[in-house]
């Protein structure tokens, strides 16, 4: 009889101890991690631009989608992506009182789904293959690292801003 109960609770105290707080879900998004530089130095420096927008763009229903970055001073930022297509379209804006000026970037990828855990499910893995933007801010884009992949903390894109 001790051991028909035995085994059942040995069974939930295997389960329950398990999970811990270090396996924590992250927000599930693969976002592609970009860094701006000058391209007037003719080095690469990184640079900062102050007033900086960023809101997806649908092009089936030539809809803009919520801001991603809402007025902000930065030199980097995650640019999230549509994990239900093979590509995200991005509106890049810098507001200052000297300037309003935008960009769009379309980015090109292909995925991979893969399994986190029980808890956190899947996400998808992104591999980058082009990067096609207009050329109002922006002087040229640089794919630096391709994989963009859940819960890693590398640059993926280098945004060189005219100057």
């Amino acid at each position: 009889m001790i051991q028909k109960i035995w085994v059942p609770l040995s069974l939930l105290l295997i389960l329950f101890c398990s999970c811990d707080e270090s396996s924590l879900c992250l927000s599930g998004q693969s976002a592609i991690q970009v860094g701006l530089y000058s391209a007037a130095s003719g080095q690469e420096r990184d640079t900062t631009l102050s007033g900086v927008y960023l809101w997806g763009y649908d092009d089936r229903t030539q809809e803009d989608k919520a801001l991603a970055i809402d007025s902000v001073r930065l030199s980097a930022m995650f640019m999230p992506t549509d994990i239900n297509r093979d590509s995200t379209t991005l509106i890049f804006r810098e507001k200052t009182v000297a300037s309003d000026v935008s960009d769009t970037l379309l980015f090109i990828y292909q995925r991979e789904r893969e399994y986190i855990s029980g808890d956190c499910g899947f996400t998808y893995n992104l591999t980058l293959d082009t990067v096609i933007h207009s050329f109002n801010l922006i002087d040229s884009v640089v794919i630096s690292y391709p994989s963009v992949v859940y819960n890693e903390n590398l640059e993926n894109v280098k945004i060189y801003i005219e100057p």
